[in-house]
Order: structure tokens, then C-alpha cells, then sequence
């Protein structure tokens, strides 16, 4: 039997013996939930979704109470996390109704400057608090701003977080849930231990893949899509893989730490030079504007970009062209937007209220950018701004409704 889960049986007995005075919250190991949260009842000047995110990539779940049960988004203003194996955070929100905005603060002071939801928030004491305040616009923030008040704002939510300490000689001791190796049957990954996210291509003959996931620490349980994977089988599970986009999930854990690898396995790819009697493929590697494009010249190649008439556009891992979605692309680290149509966006474009600019080659754009003679600010989010927008040396610029600055 896996050491792991020896200790969990001994770890059972002992609660049982004290369940008559300890309350019956369930746990099972393993399971793994996504965290991002929706309010669809939100109310103007109401967060209608809200996502915490360690600096890992991994999200975390919302608590009604330090060591209480996972709550979704609602009408209630206080939330709490536990924020582990990260030094910080990011927070993804939206607020309802046209034009509000959000900014996030880290301590109650009213003349606090508040920052775009977005930025890294650091955690540096065991416990504290961060406030996500909404205003009807970046006129209402900079009036209350301005007035030494920023809590004058139509909600305040409160994020209450709460991080282990954990000294220097603490952390040399933590057993961290690492995996020490990861193994697929087909398909090539450059794996880190620290690296929680991999697209992997996969032939598309292959219905199933082997996954060897080795943990550092041969008593630390592993999961595969969960269900447990032994030593005495070298943490070895067969999965049968559909066409296109199969989602692998890898759990670790210890009694110090708990970690989720994902592998997304992209069954459709071809070799880079395949001949049959029915067609002939090639793959290359081109510049694009000083990025690395790998693109197939045929249409029936998977996950690469297609150029059809001078414009491009991506092929799927199920061989389908992206329409009307966001697209990252790992190889050039830059964001597109494919139109409906399936061609990459250039220029301006409105998606959901917003406006963002893409670039000749469909980079997605962020910070000032001149055109025609007019300044513009787009957010790290590629968003462009309007209102009131104070910089890094503390000035103020004003930028009007169609987002170009008038005092710059």
C-alpha cells in the first residue's frame, strides 16, 4: 500500500475518535477546481467576476471565513484567502454597469493611490487586507482622490489574506510537492518542476497516451485525472485521448504543500514533413516582424498559422480555424484577436466595451502609442484608457472619449 496513504488511513482514525467534537468538513484529496468566480445578479457598481491568481499561474479559491468553506462571488463584500506557495497575487474582476471602474488598494488609508485591478500585489506579514473599490468612472476615483477619500466609491470589497509564515529555516524544511519527472508516450515537453501549464501535440493515429508523473518524494500521493497512480507502478496511467484538445491534470501532494500540473494534449499533429498520395506538408519557421511564426502550408495541419492571401489565420488542434477569440501564441509571447472571419484583427477593434489596437502584423498593443498625431494609453490588458490617468512620476493626464490625451 502507498505510504501516503497509510498516513491518511492513521490521520482518519484520529479524526474519528474526535468527531464528536470536531465539525464534519469533508476532504478529499485530489479534487481540483477551477476558482474563477461569476456573480450573474450583480448589480451596477457590483463585482460580476472575480479571479485571485498566484504568481505560479495557480488560482485560489474564495473562503467565507480564514479555514471556512469555498464560496462563488455574490452580493456580500468580505472574502477570504490563504494564499500559499507564492510571495503574491493578481486579481482579475469585472464590475457591472458601463464605464465603472475598479481599483485595488492594500490598506485602509483613504488617501491611498489605488492601482489598476491587474497589478501584482505582494504579501509580505501573515496577514492582510486588500480593498477592491468601484467608482462610476475614473472621474468619480480622481474627484475622491483628490479629496484625501478614495472609500467616497459606490462598493468596497474586502480580500482578507492570510499567508503562513514561514522563516528561512522553516522554508529549507518545507517538502515542497514537486514532481521530479514527467513522461509522455508520444508528444515532447521541455518540463520544469516549477512550470504548471503544457501544451503537448500529439500524432493524430495516437487514441492513447502513457503518463509516468515521478514525484520528488516517493510517499508524496499522485493523482492522474484523479485517480491515484503507485510506485509499485512506476506512477504510470494510460489515457485515451480524443481528437483535439484532451485536458491531463497531474495532482502532488504532501503533508507540507499540494500542487496541480495540466497538461493540455493536442491530439492532430502531423510531422513537419508528411507525403501520402493525397497531399504533401511542409513546415518552417518564419520572421514576422522580428517574432517566430511556425506556420504549415497546408490547411489540414494543426496548431500553426495559416497565410491565405497575404493574411493569416490559426489552425486549431482539431484542424478548425479560431474565430472571434483571443489567441496567445507561445512562440512570439504576444496576444491576437482572430476575427469572425478567422482573420488576425488589425487596428482598432471593440471587443466586449472595450477598444484595443493591433499592430500591421495583429500584436495586440499595451502602454502609449501614437497615431495620426494623437497619444493614446492602452493598459497592460491591451484596453484603451479614457478619463483621468495619473503615471508612475505622479502626473496627471487627461484622455477624452475617444481616448486621445489632451495635455500631453
Amino acid at each position: 500500500m502507498h505510504k501516503k496513504i497509510k498516513n491518511i488511513i492513521a490521520v482518519t482514525l484520529i479524526i474519528g475518535a474526535f468527531s464528536c467534537i470536531l465539525p464534519a468538513n469533508s476532504f478529499i484529496p485530489g479534487n481540483i477546481e477551477a476558482y474563477a468566480s461569476t456573480y450573474k445578479s450583480a448589480s451596477e457598481g457590483e463585482l460580476s467576476s472575480l479571479t485571485i491568481r498566484r504568481s505560479t499561474g495557480s488560482e485560489i479559491e474564495l473562503l467565507d471565513s480564514y479555514y471556512g468553506d469555498e464560496v462563488s462571488l455574490s452580493a456580500k463584500k468580505d472574502y477570504y484567502v490563504e494564499l500559499t506557495g507564492a510571495d503574491g497575487f493578481e486579481i482579475s474582476a469585472d464590475v457591472k454597469g458601463s464605464g465603472y471602474v475598479i481599483k485595488q488598494f492594500t490598506s485602509a488609508d483613504k488617501k491611498e493611490k489605488g492601482e489598476d485591478v491587474g497589478e501584482y500585489i505582494k504579501i509580505d506579514s501573515s496577514s492582510e487586507n486588500i480593498y477592491l473599490r468601484t467608482y462610476k468612472n475614473d472621474d468619480a476615483y480622481k474627484e475622491a482622490y483628490d479629496d484625501d477619500d478614495v472609500t467616497d466609491c459606490e462598493k468596497t470589497y474586502v480580500i482578507h489574506v492570510k499567508k503562513p509564515a514561514i522563516n528561512s529555516e522553516e522554508e529549507e524544511d518545507t517538502d515542497h510537492a514537486y514532481l521530479k519527472s514527467m513522461y509522455l508516450s508520444d508528444g515532447d515537453i521541455d518540463f520544469s518542476k516549477s512550470k504548471y501549464s503544457y501544451d503537448v501535440n500529439a500524432d493524430e493515429n495516437v487514441k492513447e497516451i502513457i503518463i509516468r508523473a515521478t514525484p520528488e518524494d516517493d510517499n508524496d500521493l499522485v493523482e492522474i485525472n484523479g485517480q491515484s497512480v503507485e510506485e509499485d507502478n512506476n506512477y504510470e496511467k494510460t489515457v485515451s485521448l480524443d481528437k483535439g484538445k484532451n485536458t491531463i491534470e497531474v495532482y502532488v501532494e504532501n503533508n507540507d504543500d499540494k500542487e496541480t500540473y495540466t497538461f493540455d494534449v493536442f491530439r492532430g499533429k502531423l510531422s513537419a514533413s508528411t507525403t501520402s498520395s493525397t497531399q504533401t506538408s511542409t513546415s518552417s519557421t518564419v520572421n514576422n516582424n522580428n517574432n517566430n511564426l511556425v506556420v504549415q502550408s497546408d490547411i489540414k495541419k494543426f496548431n500553426v498559422w495559416q497565410s491565405v492571401d497575404g493574411k493569416w489565420k490559426y489552425i486549431d488542434g482539431t484542424g478548425e480555424v479560431l474565430k472571434d477569440k483571443w489567441w496567445f501564441d507561445k512562440n512570439t509571447g504576444k496576444d491576437y484577436y482572430l476575427n469572425e472571419d478567422g482573420y488576425r484583427a488589425t487596428g482598432w477593434l471593440y471587443i466586449n466595451n472595450n477598444w484595443y489596437y493591433f499592430s500591421e502584423n495583429g500584436e495586440m498593443k499595451t502602454g502609449w502609442i501614437s497615431l495620426d498625431g494623437n497619444w493614446y494609453y492602452l493598459n497592460k490588458s491591451g484596453v484603451m484608457h479614457t478619463g483621468w490617468l495619473q503615471d508612475s512620476g505622479g502626473k496627471w493626464y487627461y484622455l477624452d472619449f475617444d481616448g486621445k490625451i489632451i495635455n500631453k
